[in-house]
């Protein structure tokens, strides 16, 4: 069974949606990608920009766990020690 939050929609698709950003760019690293280059490389249709909100917002939420910084200001994503760290553990 899927869990809702209030509004009805899944949250299982948000956290899909942070893990996949969360992987592309460990993966990447030290290689940094900007927030639209990030949307190219994972929306379906890189115009549909309901997509690109969630994208957004996915990489908001991955900085406000710690999981990625933003680097002077800019819109360049970077995962931070701890991401990397525990991307190796969990993947090893």
């Amino acid at each position: 069974m899927a869990v809702t939050d209030s509004t009805g929609s899944l949250i299982a698709e948000t956290e899909i949606l942070e893990r996949t950003i969360l992987e592309e760019v460990v993966e990447l690293h030290p290689e940094r990608l900007t927030i639209p280059e990030l949307i190219l490389r994972i929306a379906s249709d890189p115009e549909d920009e309901a997509k690109g909100e969630r994208i957004r917002h996915a990489v908001r939420e991955l900085r406000r766990s710690g999981l990625f910084r933003y680097r002077n200001g800019d819109e360049l994503v970077e995962p931070t020690h701890a991401a990397l760290r525990a991307f190796s553990l969990l993947t090893a």
